[in-house]
């Protein structure tokens, strides 16, 4: 389809995947778990940028270096369908802002304790075989967005912005600041990004409190503003 990127076949990430968790582990630990990535994503729409693909429910996480792969994200399908509470908030801010969206992780592995990876990435006291590994999944990430040609990031997780800014100069990402001559718009690798406005999405406590303290319409009069050039 031509709006639909096929992460395997257009960009071979199961490949590059293997590689990066091969290079990283290096047979010295025997059963790592798999990278887990999304089988296909939608082209030229907003795009949600969490952090990464928590354990599904019910899925075994299979211990090899070979990656696995979960379906499309599909905007089209109802909410109540989605059998994955994390996605819930997507159809929901899809649906207000009455545009196609898609969403993607800016790393694979399948740690569902978030605090895990906040501990083994903290820019402070992370070693240098883990930051090679950070970075080589963060550069595929970046890969698969000049792919995709979002109209705009929205950053969906503090981590996630902490992790990309704390690595720009070493991957050689360009960022562009607002300005009055980009119309305020922040742009990474020449992609918009909106990331202050969208930081509490990460949260589920300050999701269900967006819509009384007036965080999602801002978020959502955010977006519409950047997609609109």
């Amino acid at each position: 389809m031509k709006n639909i990127l096929h992460l395997k076949d257009d960009l071979q990430v199961d490949q590059k995947l293997e590689k990066i968790w091969t290079d990283h582990f290096n047979n010295n630990e025997a059963n790592p778990i798999a990278p887990l990535y999304q089988e296909q994503i939608h082209k030229n729409v907003i795009t949600f940028l969490s952090l990464n693909p928590s354990l599904r429910p019910n899925n075994e996480a299979v211990s090899n270096y070979s990656p696995q792969t979960f379906p499309l994200v599909d905007y089209k399908k109802d909410k109540k369908d989605e059998k994955i509470p994390f996605f819930h908030k997507f159809y929901e801010l899809g649906k207000i802002l009455n545009q196609p969206w898609t969403m993607l992780d800016l790393l694979y592995e399948r740690d569902s304790t978030q605090a895990n990876l906040e501990k083994k990435y903290n820019p402070k006291t992370i070693n240098t075989k883990d930051k090679i590994f950070l970075q080589h999944q963060i550069k595929l990430t970046f890969e698969i967005l000049d792919a995709l040609n979002p109209k705009a990031i929205v950053v969906s997780n503090r981590w996630t912005e902490k992790l990309i800014h704390s690595n720009l100069k070493d991957l050689g990402l360009s960022q562009e600041l607002p300005s009055e001559g980009n119309s305020f718009i922040y742009r990474i690798n020449g992609i918009p990004f909106i990331i202050n406005e969208s930081c509490f999405l990460g949260s589920r406590q300050h999701y269900a409190k967006s819509k009384t303290n007036g965080r999602r319409e801002k978020l959502i009069n955010e977006i519409l503003r950047v997609t609109a050039y």
